[in-house]
This record gives C-alpha cells, structure tokens and sequence, in this order.
C-alpha cells in the first residue's frame, strides 16, 4: 500500500512538474512577440537589419558571459541557492517540483539559459543606449575569459603553474 502510495505521489509531482515546465516554454513565445513588439514600437523592427557583424559578435559574447554567470559563477550563487533546496550538510539540491525546480533547472541548464538569456540581450541591446555598454562590457569580459582558459590550458605544462606537479603556489 505505502509503495502504490509513493508511486502515485511521484507520478502526481512529475505532473505537476511538467505544468511548470510547460508555463516556462509558453512564456518564452509570449516573451519573444512582446519583445518583437517593443523594439518595433521604439525603434522599428526593420532596423534589425542594420546590425553589423560587430553588433552580432558583441551580442554573442554577452550572452555567452551571461550563461556563465547564471549556470556556474560564484557571484551569482546567491540567485541559484534561491531556488535550491539547503540539505543539513550544506549541499544543495533541486527541490522536489514545483516553480522553484523549474527555475533551477532553466539556470542549471546552459542552453535553456541561453535562449532566455540571447532574448534579453537582443532586447536590452537594441533598446537602450546602456544596453549597448553594458553588452560590451559583458563581451570583453567574455574574451578575458576565453584568454584565460587558454593561458591556462598553455600554462598547465610548465613548473609554475598551480596545477602541475612540485608546483609552489
């Protein structure tokens, strides 16, 4: 009886699970005609079409940098753990169902992340002046970053590096 019980409750949390996930996948479309429908009225959609290479690439590497401080840098932990279950030993997990799991999955999730977080930038970029500095300053971010893995990556055989073996630091 106690098994037929759990079963039901698991199948009755999956349900309830999938509304979540289906409101947040209905929200996206809605999302994306309203933001269609703001640039169009303050700037013109047309004018989409007057993005240069450099706009895209700026663009990418915003979204690229956002992804990243959503799904894995620490500065941004604190909007995770919102969402996250706090176990007594510290660790954290998913809760069982409901908005809060919808939402850690979406931000545990780089490509769910990225559709929403590419929306935002298109719309903040396009927008507002502030917009456009802001995603710069994601961008250059965004190539230190890739800078940074890559000296990483050449570093990571010589003496001095932090990872390689008798290494000081």
């Amino acid at each position: 009886m106690a098994i037929v019980r759990q079963r039901t409750t698991a199948n009755n949390m999956q349900k309830n699970q999938h509304a979540w996930n289906a409101l947040i996948f209905i929200l996206y479309p809605i999302a994306i005609v309203g933001a269609y429908l703001a640039i169009d009225r303050l700037i013109g959609i047309r004018n989409l079409s007057l993005l240069s290479t450099f706009d895209i690439i700026i663009m990418t590497l915003a979204t690229f940098r956002i992804i990243r401080l959503i799904t894995f840098d620490k500065i941004f932990g604190f909007a995770r753990a919102m969402f996250m279950d706090i176990q007594p030993d510290g660790t954290e997990t998913k809760p069982p169902s409901g908005f809060r799991r919808a939402i850690a999955e979406l931000m545990e999730c780089q490509w769910c992340t990225g559709v929403w977080a590419g929306l935002f930038v298109i719309i903040v970029y396009m927008i507002t002046p502030i917009g456009r500095f802001a995603a710069l300053i994601l961008a250059i971010s965004a190539l230190a970053s890739f800078m940074q893995v890559i000296s990483r990556r050449i570093g990571a055989g010589t003496v001095n590096h932090p990872s390689s073996p008798g290494s000081c630091v």
